[in-house]
């Protein structure tokens, strides 16, 4: 996910980007499925959303979907809209498109590329109807706080691909980053409301399955936070 710092006149990366080891099974998944249920966006283009499905359904958008297994269970149990997954590890990609063909589904497509490229200059305003950040590298040390994904240049970027009535759904582990994603958005309140009725954080829903992230924090002790703002 490529960040800007205008005062350093380079990007600044949220993630690290690590190839990992492909499996022979990936390796066949990239040469036979990722023709179909793969986008070969390059940045600058428009994608065609409709086109890349075939219909008009809403579109979900999940920024670094990990290993798929969540997002692939939201897609089969939500057939009534597309969803997009974003990813640049490929390992984690390979897996994904191999549970798109275990699970015969058509209603999900990938993208191994910047998140942040794509939400700025691949979508057309107001495309989405929903977005998903689940689990992001929290960048632990203060000095790396700087390749979090989620600032407020990110916030602007969501409220103008996501619709007016859609939702940014996240969700973290970590408490400061959970505390910081909740006053950048308070902060944009003119872009976005909290569905919470306690104006914070929201319980998990049961549409929302377990990541194996969660499940590791869960296990350390680490309490998980979920937001759900909506685009005004």
């Amino acid at each position: 996910m490529l960040l800007y710092q205008p005062e350093l006149h380079r990007p600044i990366r949220s993630f690290v980007l690590r190839q990992g080891h492909l499996t022979p099974a990936q390796e066949r998944a990239f040469e036979t499925l990722w023709p179909r249920f793969g986008l070969d966006w390059t940045p600058g283009e428009r994608i065609d959303l409709a086109g890349v499905f075939g219909n008009q359904r809403p579109v979900v958008l999940e920024i670094g979907f990990g290993n798929g297994a969540s997002l692939a269970e939201m897609a089969e149990h939500d057939p009534k809209r597309n969803w997009l997954g974003i990813e640049v590890h490929s390992p984690g990609v390979g897996r994904l498109l191999l549970e798109i063909e275990r699970r015969g589904l058509d209603n999900l497509r990938l993208i191994r590329q910047d998140a942040v490229e794509a939400l700025s200059d691949g979508l057309a305003p107001g495309s989405l109807d929903a977005v998903q950040l689940f689990f992001p590298d929290p960048w632990h040390k203060r000095r790396h706080h700087k390749r979090r994904i989620f600032n407020s240049a990110l916030v602007r970027l969501l409220a103008q691909v996501i619709r007016p009535g859609g939702v940014f759904h996240a969700a973290t582990d970590w408490t400061p980053y959970a505390e910081q994603m909740l006053e950048i958005l308070d902060a944009a309140s003119e872009l976005f409301e909290n569905t919470s009725t306690t104006g914070r954080y929201v319980a998990r829903s049961s549409t929302r399955p377990p990541t194996r992230f969660e499940l590791r924090g869960e296990h350390l002790g680490h309490p998980v936070r979920d937001l759900i703002y909506r685009r005004r």
